[in-house]
This record gives structure tokens, C-alpha cells and sequence, in this order.
């Protein structure tokens, strides 16, 4: 009896911190929230959104109007300003003053909250806190950066992106061609500061050096726009599977974007013969018919294989070796590769103006990135307290000659209100 009670306790016993590790695991990328001291104020800590209500509500008809009236930084969002309960977070500590009007059926009042924010109790990460998922299309670079390696699981290659990128000076991945992605997560909440640019993505864009062409009017250079897409950690739950919205960079207000864009890949038979076809200067392509694509738009082509940069010959990713086919969705942007030289030898890919990963140096304020340019799935703008988790897709289907298929890279992301970044947005 003893022997049979005593297993019974170990065996809730393991059942209860099985469920505890369970929770820490899955708060591990949400930040405490804080809470109410009195009616009209509150505590929380840096960089995490807090609500905050009306201590004295209206009628079903009243109105509410939330403002800053003091604050010792510009670095705070306010969110659902018009609601009875707003959305508040600030990147810097100190006691915010907000103020809400409230109209209700004509009577008006004025309430104050206090906000005292402080010290995070282990102190945020500028960069990326976690991969969640790397799924890229097929590419020059796919079983390169990172390395794979035959055999590995996707687990294996998503732990090893995750070693390239969950860190503050990061190493390249690729995300092939059109639609491949990687989505990742920050430890805290990136704010959504009003009026400047929020994050950056980091990539290896340059500008062109002699571009052939002295009346070009745009920059350029290697320029291999990731779309970018945001999600705010809504459900508290630190994990990516709240609501989506997508950046809207330049490119998509042009005339040939195709939104709802869709591309399926087909694997390569192995034992398909090769279908040469020249080259430039030490660039040979060895296959043009590599790897067959179709799309939603009645179109196909091919993934040339070429010798350049020493990349591996196999674009098809090693830990989908089993998978004949991989699809991929998302916004197809314009062509941006322009052949400056006439010959093929020297291709300039176009920058769009801003909005995009891999578009313009990080050094480049047109680089970094405002959560207000958000809109949803239908294009309407959306207003977010602040996200919590990024996901950057290739939004490029494209050829540029011995370069070969255009591929978004990156390399981290940064707050650039935790880093000390201060860049306004554009209007």
C-alpha cells in the first residue's frame, strides 16, 4: 500500500513539473506584463505592453481619447488610443503621464494615469531571440548557408539557423528563390514608436560600384528585397501563431506586383541529363532546365544551375530530399535586374525605395523598417502596439543572368530603440 501511494505521488509529482517546464517554455519569449498599484496607476517594465483602463467608465455611448501628456522619452506607443482600454509600452524608464478625454452623450471629463516603468529584471536582446522556422525555396546557396549536410532532419538545419542568426553579429542565411522564408523572434516587444522607423533586418545589400549606366536615377547594386511580415504576441502564449500582417514597402504600390502570387518547385530528377547553355566569362551554366517552376499566373520556368561562387551544385534542399514538390505564396514583386553592360556581364539589381530586407545596406536608413507601414490581408493599414516576431519571404522571381536566380539573404534583425537608432520614418 505504502510502495503503491508513494509511486502514485512521484507520478503527479513528475506530471506537475512536467507542465510547469511546459509553461517556461512557452513563455520564454514573453515579458512580464506588470499591473495596477491604484485606480490610476500602474508598473511595468520596459519594452512590454501593458493596458491600461478608465478608472471611472461611461455609458455604452461614451467616447474615450487617450494622449501623452508627459513623458521623459519619445520612445513609447500607444495603441488603441480611442478605446476604453489602450495598449501602452515605452523602450526607456521613467513615469509616463497619459490623460484620457471622455465624452459620454456630452458630459466630458478628464482622467490621468500614471505609468512607472522600469528596469527589465534580465536585460533585453537588441537581436534575435529565436528561429522558429526556416523553410527555404530551392537556390544557389540553400545547402551552403547554412551548411547541410545528406541525411540531416529539418530539425538538424533549423537548430543550425538558428546558430547563424540568434546572435548579435550574425551569419548569412539564404532563402533561395521566390517564397522561401525564415521566421524568427525577439525576446521582448519591438515597439511601435510613432513617427520613426522601428527594426531593421539585416542583409548584405550594396550599392553598385561603376554601374555602366551614368543616367540611372535609382540606386542599385545587389539589392534582393525579402518581403517582411510582422506579428504581435497578442495571446501572450511566445509563440508565432497570432495574426500576421505584411510590411508595405514601395514595391508593392507598383503597377506589375502581383499580389497572391504562387510558385510551386519541382525536384530535379537525379539522373536527368544536364541541358548546357553557355555562359559569362568563367560563369557556365551546366543545366538551364534545372529545376522546373510553375505559378498561379499560367507561367513556367526554370532554376538555372551555374559553377559560380563555388556553391553547392545541388539547389534542392538536402532535408527535402523526400518532398516533390515545394510551394510557396506571398507577393511577387517587379523584376528590379537590369543588364547595364548589353553583354550580360554586369547586372544591377534596382533598389525599391524602402520597406524591404536585403534591399539596402544596414547602414542605409532606408534599411530599417516602421511596424506602421503593417497592413492585413485585405491591404488595409492595421495599428500594432509593438511585435514580438518577423518573418521574411524572397519576394523576387527572377533571372539575373550568370548571377543566377535572385535570392533574399540575412543576417539578424535589431530594435532600434534598444539599440539607441533613432531614424523618422518616411511620410
Amino acid at each position: 500500500m505504502y510502495d503503491r501511494s508513494l509511486k502514485y505521488f512521484r507520478s503527479v509529482l513528475l506530471l506537475f513539473l512536467a507542465v510547469v517546464l511546459v509553461q517556461c517554455s512557452k513563455k520564454n519569449n514573453t515579458e512580464p506584463e506588470g499591473g495596477k498599484i491604484e485606480n490610476n496607476e500602474y508598473k511595468v517594465s520596459r519594452s512590454s505592453v501593458i493596458a491600461i483602463s478608465a478608472y471611472a467608465a461611461g455609458t455604452e455611448d461614451a467616447t474615450y481619447s487617450w494622449s501623452i501628456t508627459n513623458a521623459p522619452s519619445e520612445n513609447y506607443s500607444i495603441a488603441d488610443a480611442n478605446a476604453k482600454e489602450a495598449l501602452f509600452a515605452a523602450a526607456e524608464i521613467g513615469t509616463y503621464e497619459l490623460a484620457v478625454l471622455i465624452n459620454d452623450k456630452g458630459n466630458v471629463q478628464t482622467q490621468k494615469v500614471k505609468v512607472y516603468v522600469s528596469k527589465e529584471a534580465k536585460e533585453y536582446k537588441t537581436f534575435i531571440d529565436k528561429v522558429y522556422e526556416f523553410k527555404p525555396a530551392p537556390g544557389q546557396f540553400i545547402n551552403d548557408l547554412p551548411a547541410a549536410n545528406d541525411g540531416e532532419t529539418t530539425d538538424r538545419i533549423l537548430s543550425r539557423a538558428n546558430t547563424y542568426l540568434a546572435k548579435k553579429s550574425g551569419d548569412l542565411i539564404s532563402l533561395g528563390a521566390f517564397g522561401g522564408y525564415v521566421v524568427f523572434g525577439f525576446d521582448h516587444t519591438i515597439l511601435n514608436v510613432k513617427g520613426k522607423r522601428d527594426f531593421r533586418v539585416l542583409g548584405n545589400a550594396f550599392w553598385a560600384e561603376a554601374n555602366p549606366n551614368p543616367d540611372a536615377t535609382m540606386r542599385g547594386g545587389s539589392s534582393e528585397a525579402g518581403v517582411i511580415m510582422v506579428s504581435y504576441d497578442k495571446n501572450k502564449n511566445g509563440l508565432p501563431d497570432d495574426e500576421w500582417y505584411e510590411i508595405e514597402g514601395a514595391g508593392h504600390k507598383m503597377e506589375k506586383t502581383i499580389p497572391n502570387y504562387e510558385i510551386t518547385y519541382y525536384r530535379p530528377d537525379p539522373n536527368k541529363k544536364p541541358v548546357p547553355g553557355g555562359g559569362t566569362g568563367t560563369v557556365l551554366f551546366t543545366d538551364i532546365e534545372y529545376i522546373l517552376w510553375k505559378d498561379n499566373q499560367g507561367k513556367s520556368g526554370y532554376l538555372a544551375q551555374n559553377n559560380a561562387y563555388n556553391h553547392s551544385l545541388d539547389y534542392w534542399p538536402k532535408w527535402m530530399k523526400d518532398q516533390a514538390s515545394i510551394t510557396f505564396k506571398g507577393t511577387r514583386l517587379p523584376d528590379n535586374a537590369v543588364d547595364e553592360s548589353g553583354t550580360g556581364s554586369y547586372f544591377v539589381q534596382y533598389a525599391f525605395l524602402y520597406g524591404y530586407a536585403d534591399n539596402a545596406p544596414n547602414n542605409d536608413d532606408d534599411s530599417a523598417i516602421d511596424i506602421d507601414w503593417a497592413i492585413d490581408k485585405n491591404g488595409n493599414k492595421v495599428k500594432l502596439p509593438g511585435i514580438n516576431f518577423v518573418k521574411v519571404y524572397n519576394g523576387l522571381n527572377q533571372q539575373a543572368g550568370w548571377l543566377g536566380e535572385t535570392s533574399t539573404e540575412i543576417m539578424g534583425a535589431t530594435d532600434l530603440h534598444l539599440s539607441g537608432e533613432n531614424i523618422p520614418t518616411r511620410k
